[in-house]
């Protein structure tokens, strides 16, 4: 008792603002559950998830997950979050919690080659579903429309600027390379914008690791969590992280299921938007070059550096 009324004054601000607006909705146990740049989670009763963004963007990113999500939840087999409690000025967001742990390449390395192969058909099922939704039914929801030709563009020209004065020269090289060699390939762009998740990271992907043993074909993956990035773009993105994560043995059965028209321009183009997103991430902290996000961002663009040229 003495550690539930701890929380609960610890977290008596946040308390506070759901009873503001819900002031029927009995709160007995509250805990944090994480948090991010952009919102703060916590999981209240032990059966929702309440997220309180930090900035008046991440409010209208929560905005278009307000929009689109029950727009979605018809469309796709796997569990998605489904709001039932929405502050009026997008203070916070609550929805039932969706059971399982982020999906990791541990979790996934362990297990045998038959759940290996249910857990690839699982994801390769949620974004066709999700790539083939008809997108004018979302004309209401303010969703970006992506246009990676012209944002790479800029990014390459900025990382010349930045980022070639801190990286050695061969490191550039991959880099030009990389960007030069996407950006003048007309196949990149000839596709036709649908839905995008826009970050399907294994932080997303919920996976049951109690019960996968009993669960029926297919249902190991338990939902799919965070679209506050979803819009309109190139489907191949969402398999960015998938290869970056997981690898290209893992991508390779992967596109077995999900059949994509060309196999192997398509895993250029995931190691292209996997190079680039590191790019981003360093880019977007450059005015605080002594942030943890700008270091990490140089450790992990070397890292990847060394680990494609060992590739080739």
């Amino acid at each position: 008792n003495k550690i539930l009324l701890y929380f609960m004054k610890k977290f008596e601000k946040y308390i506070k603002t759901i009873y503001k607006d819900f002031p029927d909705f009995n709160i007995s146990s509250i805990k944090k559950t994480g948090e991010g740049d952009n919102s703060k989670a916590f999981i209240i009763n032990e059966n929702y998830i309440f997220r309180f963004p930090k900035r008046k963007e991440v409010k209208q990113q929560v905005q278009r997950e307000i929009a689109v999500l029950p727009k979605i939840k018809s469309y796709v087999d796997l569990k998605i979050p489904q709001f039932e409690f929405i502050s009026p000025k997008i203070n916070f967001v609550g929805y039932k919690t969706i059971s399982g742990t982020p999906l990791t390449f541990e979790i996934y390395n362990s297990l045998n080659k038959k759940h290996q192969k249910l857990i690839r058909q699982s994801l390769a099922n949620f974004l066709s579903q999700l790539h083939h939704i008809d997108t004018s039914i979302f004309n209401d929801c303010n969703l970006d429309i992506m246009d990676p030709k012209e944002e790479y563009a800029y990014n390459f020209e900025e990382a010349k600027k930045y980022i070639y004065p801190n990286i050695s020269k061969p490191k550039q090289k991959i880099i030009t390379q990389l960007f030069t060699e996407y950006l003048n390939n007309p196949e990149n762009f000839n596709y036709t914008p649908t839905l995008i998740h826009n970050d399907f990271s294994k932080d997303h992907i919920l996976f049951d690791t109690v019960n996968k043993p009993r669960l029926p074909a297919g249902r190991e993956i338990t939902g799919i969590i965070d679209f506050g990035d979803i819009a309109f773009g190139d489907p191949d993105y969402d398999l960015m992280y998938l290869q970056d994560e997981f690898g290209d043995y893992f991508l390779k059965k992967f596109f077995k299921m999900y059949k994509p028209k060309d196999k192997k321009n398509l895993l250029r183009k995931l190691y292209f938007f996997s190079l680039a997103n590191k790019i981003q991430i360093i880019l977007g902290n450059r005015n605080d070059t002594n942030s943890e996000d700008f270091k990490n961002g140089y450790k992990e663009l070397n890292v990847w550096l060394k680990k494609f040229n060992s590739k080739k």
